[in-house]
């Protein structure tokens, strides 16, 4: 055979050899695939969850509506919703346009402004030791501004940009970049005498008769809600104010309402068999709305109805920003804590010999099947005690197979 065919008949044979090999190792794999097991675990830590009543409750509190004389006009409100107020406080002012509104509030900021600079003038001369402090207070309002700004929460941006002027006029003045605001206040003064020759006439000032916390939305329900009528609630009541819609505006005359102190009632309905050995005159511990806050409440009326639910009635001295502008809330009632091991409801298995709940977990490269003794479960997962001291339980620090294909007892899986 002559030498260039020798060469090709041995190129061919590498060529078929390798090509050989690939089919090989893809016929392995497939089957290594197929047949072998692709895992996920989870190791069990202890975790704890709280047993709880979720419902839709009504906030009842001792509220007076606040009217006013004044004809037409637009109301501007001096103080935000949840202020205490003083008697004979002005709560709000009535502008007879719209634009008034707007120079009075460019004219109280240019103000604010003003204050602020004259009060970093104060700092003239001071020594450097601040100079660290106010960078890093400027950054964090910084931050501030910008998550509030991300959250859409812009009533709360505008109110953080006097603390970053006020910051960085100080840190101005004890660096020495500047030395004085005067010209700055001067032409703050003069914007200000400006702004008052445009308005066409003083506002019609409405004052409150007495103290307490101001509202500003009324729902209609003042006079009908107090610590009196809540305990003559009918589930009927209840699920009527839970599913009614709220008001858009308040009545012609009504400014909004003062609630007299903090105490405050919450009128639910719920199911009597889940509320288990929870008593009248109990102390209870309620989640209330979307801040998740937890608030110490005594149980003051528990009646049980026919149809196997029961009419509840918490109270609370404690003030909550939740309850302000609202009549009805989510709230949850905590009932008990668990503590155990929790598990993946995907994780749990049945044995192929006694038919025993549990779980497999990983041991070495092996699958082994482990008892599990059930406290509590829920639709995502399921808490089990530790049974890290008996023999066959699943013990703390194993890893759980959460996800495993056609698992068994002493299958390999690594």
């Amino acid at each position: 055979m002559a030498e260039p065919d020798k060469r090709r008949a041995v190129t061919t044979r590498i060529i078929w050899g390798v090509i050989g090999i690939f089919f090989l190792i893809m016929v392995i794999s497939q089957a290594m695939i197929f047949f072998g097991s692709s895992v996920r675990t989870e190791v069990a830590t202890l975790y704890t969850a709280t047993e709880s009543i979720g419902f839709k409750g009504v906030y009842v509190r001792d509220e007076k509506l606040v009217s006013y004389n004044a004809n037409g006009g637009i109301v501007s409100y001096t103080h935000t919703d949840g202020s205490k107020i003083g008697k004979t406080a002005v709560i709000a002012q009535v502008y007879r346009n719209r634009s008034d509104i707007v120079l009075r509030q460019q004219i109280e900021d240019l103000m604010a402004q003003r204050n602020i600079l004259n009060d970093a003038q104060s700092l003239v001369g001071a020594d450097t030791s601040q100079l660290e402090s106010f960078s890093n207070q400027i950054t964090e309002k910084h931050s501030q501004l910008m998550k509030y700004l991300y959250e859409g929460d812009y009533k709360s941006a505008s109110a953080i940009k006097n603390d970053i002027l006020d910051l960085q006029s100080k840190r101005e003045i004890v660096k020495g970049t500047e030395t004085s605001f005067d010209e700055k206040i001067s032409a703050i003064d003069n914007e200000i005498l400006g702004l008052k020759a445009k308005i066409t006439s003083e506002p019609y000032e409405i004052r409150i008769t007495e103290t307490g916390y101001f509202i500003s939305k009324v729902d209609g329900y003042e006079d009908k809600l107090n610590s009196k009528t809540v305990f003559d609630l009918t589930a009927e009541d209840i699920e009527k104010i839970t599913s009614a819609e709220p008001r858009q505006e308040n009545p012609a005359g009504v400014i909004g309402k003062l609630v007299s102190d903090y105490t405050w009632y919450m009128a639910a309905i719920l199911d009597t068999v889940r509320l288990g050995t929870v008593f009248e005159g109990a102390q209870v511990t309620l989640r209330i709305g979307s801040s998740g806050q937890n608030v110490k409440a005594d149980i003051v009326s528990l009646k049980r109805l026919e149809d196997g639910r029961s009419i509840a009635v918490f109270k609370c001295d404690m003030f909550l920003a939740d309850f302000i502008d609202s009549r009805t809330t989510q709230a949850r009632l905590l009932l008990e804590d668990y503590q155990g091991i929790n598990i993946p409801n995907s994780a749990l298995r049945m044995s192929d010999e006694d038919g025993s709940i549990g779980v497999y977990v990983q041991d070495g490269i092996v699958a082994k099947f482990r008892k599990v003794r059930q406290i509590l479960s829920r639709e995502d997962y399921t808490l089990v005690a530790d049974t890290t001291d008996e023999n066959g339980y699943l013990s703390l620090y194993e890893n759980i197979i959460v996800e495993g294909r056609d698992l068994h007892e002493g299958k390999i899986i690594a």
